[in-house]
């Protein structure tokens, strides 16, 4: 085989990864933005002004197979409407079934914000994305869900790369094609 050709599939191996971890929707199996959202904190406090409740210690918020894990969250309302939610914590975790076939895609990172007009996700310092054996890691990570674009980067000054690791399996699949 040649030196082009095994770099040709290890780039649609390497897409293939990225589309596992971002593909159109991926974040949510359809019938969880129907069902109810549960949170449950140590405390929570709700500023009428600002458009914001934030719920503070040992947060669990879960929407279907969504569940966030947290120390603190942050609901930003505009009007009676949900605009973004923020999720801190060392780390702050999410998890979601993108489909009933595939494996909970797994976010990590001290910072999570969900634009919910952008439909955005994006994981600040220290993030981590991952689904069945496939993960993305760097200082940040950005998904726009509309646009099935995940960006990741790293933070130079502290000799940091972004790093991705495919499975074999991910690798033989594409070489039996």
């Amino acid at each position: 085989m040649s030196r082009s050709t095994k770099l040709q599939r290890l780039s649609r191996a390497a897409g293939l990864a990225v589309c596992l971890l971002a593909g159109p929707h991926a974040l949510a199996l359809p019938s969880d933005r129907n069902q109810a959202i549960t949170i449950h904190s140590d405390s929570a406090e709700r500023d009428e002004i600002k458009g914001t409740t934030t719920y503070s210690g040992n947060v669990v918020m879960q929407q279907g197979s969504m569940r966030i894990d947290a120390e603190e969250v942050v609901i930003v309302n505009d009007k009676s409407k949900v605009t973004q939610i923020v999720a801190t914590g060392k780390p702050a975790r999410y998890q979601q079934k993108p489909s009933e076939e595939e494996g909970p895609v797994i976010a990590q990172a001290n910072r999570l914000e969900y634009n919910i007009a952008q439909d955005t996700l994006h994981l600040i310092e220290n993030a981590l994305l991952q689904q069945e054996g496939t993960s993305l890691s760097g200082n940040h990570i950005d998904y726009d869900v509309k646009k099935s674009v995940v960006k990741a980067g790293s933070d130079a000054s502290q000799n940091e790369r972004v790093k991705m690791v495919i499975p074999a399996r991910s690798l033989k699949q594409t070489e039996e094609e």
